[in-house]
């Protein structure tokens, strides 16, 4: 352990860009669950696609007007010569996952009031029992069922006339309910009506009526995890409070290590990234013998002495790279100048206890 603070000691610099991608590693992987957290409380759904077919044929009772026994889809029929309908339900259901499926077909009687639209008596039966399976992809169903037609139109007229009732409508609803659980993907039950054929009942003439757009969407749902959307963001808390943790930590060291050489260089570099456009470098060295030398206290000092006077701020450096100075000579032979250096920074923090100089500068040539 000892070895290891030695080396962060030794080697500052690359200890603090190890440290820093470590922080940013932490960010991104405690975003990266945060994000998964915050996902799972949006709605997440499964795609399906389906076709549907419903045919039906109306079978006639023996009769002296009909040559043939049934009547094709789509027309107008006579009540009192059905004997039966012949349906054929055709329904395929497709999605890329692995689910149960369960289906039937029920009859559903149902007398309402014309001008309230409420039930006045209503009861549902199984035409075709329930059937079960798990499948991968696609779902064929293919049902034919006879539906006893004079069953249900004479129970609804007996009905209606033994309690004469006026003004209702009566009519036969069959549907294929289908109902879809999802194993891999974790969709709930959904349950639809997939098609649905209406026959009138206790009318002299009918016309039977056919709806495949029971759905409203080719969308299901997926189930929510609640325990992996808590256990995610709590993980992605906890390394996010971290993450800032060390960030804090690591500043602190920064400042706690930081050197008087790196004092120095911050200051320069900031200087000169926001003042480059007003200094002009001087490369040889400056004799200052024969000017008043004014020593400014800012280096805004000379910004705002600059701006009166309209002359350049020269910037020297030592050989050494100790000390920088920036200045503004005038004809009058004053000289305005503001300097900093690595020794300024160790009297500042305590670390030499000698008199300030004038930065090293030789009053005469720097």
């Amino acid at each position: 352990m000892e070895k290891v603070k030695e080396w962060i000691q030794d080697n500052r610099k690359y200890s603090i860009y190890i440290s820093l991608g470590i922080l940013v590693f932490i960010l991104l992987i405690s975003i990266f669950f945060l994000k998964i957290g915050f996902d799972k409380n949006k709605k997440k759904y499964v795609q399906y696609s389906d076709s549907k077919s419903l045919e039906y044929k109306v079978m006639l009772k023996q009769n002296e007007y009909y040559k043939n026994p049934y009547i094709e889809k789509g027309n107008q029929y006579i009540a009192n010569l059905i004997d039966y309908i012949n349906t054929d339900f055709k329904y395929s259901f497709n999605l890329n996952d692995e689910y149960e499926y369960n289906y039937k077909i029920i009859g559903t009687v149902d007398v309402s009031d014309e001008k309230t639209n409420k039930t006045v008596y209503t009861f549902t039966e199984d035409l075709l029992n329930e059937k079960t399976g798990k499948v991968e992809g696609n779902l064929d169903i293919a049902e034919n069922l006879n539906v006893d037609f004079n069953k249900y139109n004479n129970l609804i007229k007996q009905f209606v006339t033994s309690y004469d009732l006026k003004n209702v409508t009566s009519k036969l609803k069959i549907d294929l309910k289908v109902s879809i659980k999802g194993i891999d993907q974790k969709f709930s039950k959904q349950n639809f009506t997939a098609m649905s054929l209406e026959i009138p009942l206790a009318n002299n003439t009918i016309a039977i009526d056919t709806n495949y757009d029971l759905t409203d969407n080719n969308l299901i749902e997926v189930k929510k995890s609640v325990v992996g959307n808590i256990i995610c963001l709590v993980i992605g808390a906890l390394l996010l409070i971290t993450d800032i943790a060390g960030i804090i930590i690591l500043v602190i060291y920064i400042k706690k290590t930081e050197t008087d050489e790196d004092r120095y260089n911050t200051e320069l570099r900031r200087i000169v990234n926001n003042y480059d456009s007003y200094i002009s470098r001087v490369e040889d060295d400056f004799n200052m013998k024969g000017y008043q030398i004014l020593k400014v206290q800012k280096f805004t000092d000379l910004l705002e002495i600059r701006d009166t006077m309209q002359l350049p701020i020269i910037m020297l450096e030592n050989k050494e790279k100790l000390v920088t100075c920036f200045a503004i000579p005038t004809p009058s032979k004053i000289l305005y100048f503001y300097s900093i250096s690595i020794k300024q920074y160790a009297l500042a923090s305590g670390k030499n206890n000698e008199e300030k100089e004038v930065e090293n500068v030789d009053e005469q040539k720097v």
